[in-house]
């Protein structure tokens, strides 16, 4: 080996990596602060988000998306507020009981709204058979959630003190485990994990009918500084998810294969709740309605130490929504 031309040539590989190290750190910084960071919750509710980004509609509109996945938007906006992400999906319910601890953040629009994500599950062992056999029963919930919320509001439609029920907090992932190894006696949960309890109990499995008496709504939520200064990025955010219901409305089959592959589930899981999910980009009055009836609800129910009603108003942003189509916004602020 020719010793000068090995020292040449280290020399080149020093000056490079020198060179390599003071250039990637903006590199980074830069990609760093081009990236929308997306805290998705593992659900078919978000599926307008994934088949934006899996048809690259956020591309087209020139947005360098990056997905985390979380089960649940309870633990989405946890990601938004912990500043591991730019957005969040999430129900409206989830809006109200943060809504109570702090006010820096807001949603830009509604992607889906369904009356029959949340479900009651039991077990065949349990002995009950309607809503009024709930009372004295061990039933598990994810507390500050919509199931919470939607429980809550069951019971009180039906007559039930809510105190005759031994409500208790679970993981939704968990939820259908403890069902079937009866440590509780039902469990209200969102889909799949109603499916998938469903599948896992067998002949064992119960869901109890009841009267649809709430409409879950799910959302894009950001920080309001992050909407203050990147109204245009959200703005384009808003116009791929209309893309996005609009090839989900048009091929619900692919669609569904789609999210699937993305949850990293089987797509008759997918396929079989499918029909309880209404896909489209609005911002709606009834929407404010829905937050206030449900903050009167935590405050009666001792969910929260406030005595008065946030105003709503201040958690909304209308202004994505009215930049990208603003015949889809039916709020008046």
């Amino acid at each position: 080996m020719n010793i000068s031309n090995f020292s040449l040539s280290n020399s080149k590989t020093s000056f490079f990596i020198f060179l390599w190290l003071i250039i990637s750190p903006s590199v980074n910084a830069n990609l760093s602060d081009n990236t929308i960071r997306i805290a998705v919750s593992k659900s078919p509710l978000s599926a307008p988000f994934i088949i934006a980004q899996h048809n690259g509609y956020f591309n087209e509109a020139g947005l360098n998306v990056a997905f985390d996945y979380y089960n649940g938007g309870h633990r989405a906006i946890k990601a938004l507020f912990s500043g591991d992400a730019e957005i969040a999906t999430s129900s409206e319910a989830v809006v109200m009981f943060n809504s109570f601890k702090r006010q820096d953040f807001s949603l830009f629009c509604t992607f889906v709204t369904s009356d029959n994500d949340v479900k009651i599950l039991t077990h065949t062992d349990s002995g009950i058979l309607n809503l009024q056999q709930l009372k004295g029963k061990k039933v598990g919930t994810i507390l500050g959630s919509s199931a919470h919320f939607f429980l809550s509001q069951t019971l009180l439609m039906n007559g039930i003190n809510s105190k005759d029920v031994h409500i208790s907090s679970v993981n939704p992932e968990n939820s259908y485990k403890m069902l079937n190894k009866q440590n509780l006696d039902a469990i209200v949960t969102w889909e799949p994990h109603a499916y998938l309890g469903k599948k896992e109990l067998g002949n064992k499995a119960r869901f109890i009918e009841h009267d649809r008496v709430y409409i879950e709504t799910f959302n894009a939520i950001s920080m309001r500084d992050y909407a203050e200064n990147n109204a245009d990025k959200l703005a384009s955010v808003t116009r791929s998810l209309i893309k996005a219901t609009d090839f989900i409305k048009k091929h619900p089959l692919i669609s569904q294969n789609i999210i699937a592959k993305n949850l990293n589930k089987e797509a008759h899981i997918i396929t079989a709740t499918w029909k309880d999910y209404s896909f489209s980009i609005s911002l709606d009055q009834w929407l404010l309605t829905s937050l206030e009836a449900e903050a009167r609800w935590a405050i009666e129910q001792n969910f929260t130490t406030a005595k008065d009603v946030p105003d709503y108003t201040e958690f909304i942003n209308i202004a994505p929504l009215k930049k990208a189509s603003p015949q889809n916004v039916f709020i008046f602020q």
